[in-house]
């Protein structure tokens, strides 16, 4: 049986109440130092890969060629990327994270895991494995939809969406 309206009026009100929260813990985290929010999330991205062509890249996080440029340039000025041609099309390049990025990554990320310990103390591992399997399940199937309605720029086979689980535990 499909989802009652009231059940998906509901479900949308609390996706956007857990975004809300997510970004005061993302803020929180970034306010401890390093890089901002955003450049986290593009850090993330890189990081993930190894080693990305900015289209790739671009693609990955939803955003335009001139946004990713403005975040890379940052980025590569704090010594947290490195750019290089990219070997087989001189019009491209490839972006990897520098050994200094990738340190500031992990610790930014277990800075945040370590805020979301704290906000959530009072649950215990088994709560927080089920939201976290709930959660994963909920986006698998959200992003399965994005990649099957026609004409939209979502997520491909080549660039997909992260699985949220696997951002978790990196």
């Amino acid at each position: 049986m499909p989802m009652h309206q009231e059940t998906a009026d509901d479900l949308i009100r609390k996706i956007f109440a857990l975004q809300r929260s997510l970004r005061c813990v993302t803020q929180r985290s970034a306010d401890i130092g390093g890089p901002g929010v955003a450049l986290q999330g593009v850090m993330r991205m890189i990081g993930e890969d190894g080693e990305l062509r900015a289209t790739e890249l671009a693609a990955k996080l939803g955003v335009g060629p001139a946004g990713l440029s403005r975040h890379v340039a940052e980025l590569e000025e704090l010594g947290y990327v490195r750019r290089r041609p990219h070997p087989q099309d001189r019009r491209a390049y490839l972006i990897s994270l520098t050994e200094l990025g990738d340190s500031v990554l992990r610790e930014a990320l277990k800075n945040r895991a370590v805020l979301l310990q704290d906000a959530l103390a009072d649950w215990s591992e088994d709560q927080a494995q089920l939201a976290s399997s709930a959660l994963g399940a909920l986006s698998d199937s959200l992003f399965t939809s994005i990649r099957r309605a026609p004409g939209t720029a979502g997520p491909t086979p080549e660039t997909p969406y992260p699985n949220p689980q696997e951002l978790t535990t990196k």
